[in-house]
């Protein structure tokens, strides 16, 4: 199989371009250089993941650490914004106004 003809801003960040071939089953072959890179053997479990046109595969384990990180991120942005509203949203002067209607 050969590789086909990519402009070079295309290129820009990419140390590895394979082509596979899709069976008639959905199958394709992880080539073996990219298997080794990746550290890829015999009963690795992958995510695969579809973003904005593209399919991702992603080993398990770093997957489900992303997803960590991520929600620690967005808890810690979370009670940022929450520290930030406190004032607003605890005003005894809107408290009072609001029990009127619940």
């Amino acid at each position: 199989m050969g590789t086909r003809v990519i402009n070079k801003f295309n290129l820009i960040g990419l140390t590895m371009i394979e082509t596979v071939k899709v069976s008639s089953r959905g199958q394709f072959v992880i080539p073996e250089d990219v298997r080794k890179d990746f550290q890829i053997t015999e009963g690795t479990k992958l995510v695969l993941i579809t973003e904005k046109g593209k399919i991702i595969l992603q080993k398990e384990e770093e997957f489900f650490k992303r997803i960590q990180t991520e929600e620690k991120e967005e808890m810690g942005w979370l009670a940022l914004g929450e520290k930030a509203m406190e004032e607003l949203w605890d005003n005894p002067k809107d408290e009072k106004i609001w029990k009127k209607y619940l």
